[in-house]
């Protein structure tokens, strides 16, 4: 089975495209002549014949793999390790310094779930060189919390840390589901409120359960 690869369309999608592409070559066995040199010798020997097949498929999986915008870009290069090398000196940064400065500008936005937005900062926090303590990560997320969070965070008994930090999270997502389910019984009745009865002709309710 063939492993699907989301095309490449630009520098936040390259660490998914590399792992992907990477599966698909080893799966189809040709990602050696990435990182293997062509065997010397006569160009016409079966070894070199099969290495000359591999890699023309190599890069051919990858050139599939970029979206529209990027192809024109890269598919001058006329063997698989020019091709992969070019996209990699294009997109693959230091991602340890990536992750620190993401890290350091974080902030919550209170229109996304508050969970994921804990689970993406402490994975910017492991991928910085080296990764942030989890004190460090634990404070720095506290300076900016929202107020949801803050109110469970300042209740949690113990030194701040991150264990402290989700369990506060998990208080705060569970009052924020209760006030919405709060929210839709109240929408609930207030559009039962407004139902009128074909049998009594009154509102409140509607003619299977009238009493009259």
């Amino acid at each position: 089975m063939a492993t699907v690869v989301r095309p490449l369309d630009g520098a936040e999608g390259y660490p998914r495209w590399k792992e992907s592409v990477l599966l698909r070559l080893r799966t189809v066995r040709v990602a050696y002549v990435l990182f293997e040199d062509p065997p010397a010798g006569d160009e016409g020997a079966p070894a070199a014949k099969k290495r000359a097949h591999d890699d023309a498929l190599c890069r051919g999986h990858i050139l599939d793999t970029l979206s529209d915008r990027l192809f024109p870009d890269y598919v001058r290069h006329t063997t698989a390790r020019e091709a992969w090398d070019a996209v990699a000196r294009t997109y693959d940064v230091d991602t340890s310094e990536v992750a620190q400065r993401r890290f350091n500008d974080f902030v919550f936005d209170e229109g996304a779930p508050l969970l994921e937005q804990i689970a993406h900062a402490e994975a910017l926090a492991a991928a910085a060189d080296p990764p942030y303590k989890d004190s460090f990560v634990a404070h720095s997320l506290a300076q900016t919390v929202p107020e949801d969070l803050a109110i469970p965070l300042i209740a949690c008994p113990g030194a701040l840390s991150m264990s402290v930090v989700w369990r506060a999270a998990r208080i705060a997502e569970a009052r924020r589901l209760r006030r919405e389910d709060e929210r839709q019984a109240k929408v609930g009745m207030a559009v039962e409120s407004r139902r009128q009865c074909w049998t009594c002709g009154k509102n409140g309710h509607i003619a299977r359960n009238c009493t009259a």
